[in-house]
């Protein structure tokens, strides 16, 4: 053991059918807009490490004290599944919905979905809940 080592946070592994039985939530902080064609662009602040915002301060990055504004453009696709996503629609329900539009097999819809999904958290503008664990952010 080293002098300087830091314990490793151990995160239990979930089974394909409890990630699929999670219900996303939306992030309150994400404004969404609509486009004409009827696409929605996330707008949300940008997260940063806090040595990294200072550094951002410094150089005047932060206006106003608040972090930059990040805009994220969706797809059909992607729109389709921002729109279902409302805390009480599981992943499964969700790759269903994909599945049944987009003509495409449950498996594939699945794993898009899901992709989709885990990009959207590890950006901060989803959530995940289940009755076990309750709210996750990935």
């Amino acid at each position: 053991m080293t002098l300087f080592s830091k314990k490793k946070k151990i995160i239990p592994e979930m089974t394909r059918g409890e990630a699929l039985s999670c219900k996303p939530i939306k992030n309150n902080g994400v404004n969404e807009t609509r486009t004409e064609n009827g696409l929605i662009i996330l707008s949300y602040p940008l997260r940063l490490k806090p040595l990294f915002a200072d550094i951002a301060k410094k150089f005047g990055m932060w206006k106003d004290g608040s972090p930059p504004i990040k805009r994220l453009e969706l797809d059909e696709m992607g729109t389709l599944v921002w729109n279902m996503i409302d805390g009480k629609n599981s992943v499964r329900k969700i790759a269903a919905a994909f599945t049944e539009k987009y003509k495409v097999l449950p498996r594939e819809a699945e794993v898009a979905t899901a992709s989709f999904l885990r990009d959207l958290g590890k950006r901060g503008l989803i959530a995940f809940s289940s009755e076990q664990h309750g709210p996750k952010q990935f």
